[in-house]
Formats: C-alpha cells, structure tokens, sequence
C-alpha cells in the first residue's frame, strides 16, 4: 500500500474547499492508495512524473506517483475554470 504525503501548498489548497467538495476530493485520494492510477487518470503535459486524477467535475488532484518508494505526493488541488485550457 503507498503511503500519500501532502506538499504544504496542496495541504491549504484542500482545506480551502467547501464542506461537500472536500470531502469528495479527500475520498479520491484516499481511492489512490489502493489504485494509485485509476479510470480517467492522465499525464501531466511537461511534467515528468505527474499525473492528474479527476475528483468530481470541478475538480482535480495533481500527484506525483512513486511506487518504488511507495509513496504518492499530493501536489496540488486544482478547479476547472475557463483558463484551464487555454
């Protein structure tokens, strides 16, 4: 089982959130220790070992996966918006 760490910035970004949306974010990463790269998981473009996993509709989770220290570090939580892909 990976152990998941939180960057201090990924940390104030998820308890920023609403009561309902934290806790849906909060069970999509919890979902990562058991499958660290689920349905719908995506590379992120220009990072090397990031990836991207979608909690909800609104939201993502940015993580950095790495099995071989069994360890999955939260980067950053992210909400779609109209400058998310531009």
């Amino acid at each position: 089982m990976l152990k998941i760490r939180f960057r201090r910035s990924a940390k104030r970004e998820l308890f920023e959130l609403d009561d309902e949306t934290f806790l849906r974010v909060a069970r999509g990463i919890m979902d990562l220790q058991g499958d660290p790269r689920p349905r719908g998981y995506d590379k992120v473009a220009g990072r090397e070992d990031q990836f991207r996993i979608w909690a909800g509709r609104d939201h993502r989770v940015l993580c950095e996966i790495n099995e071989k220290a069994e360890r999955i570090v939260i980067v950053g939580i992210r909400r779609k918006d109209e400058s998310t892909y531009k």
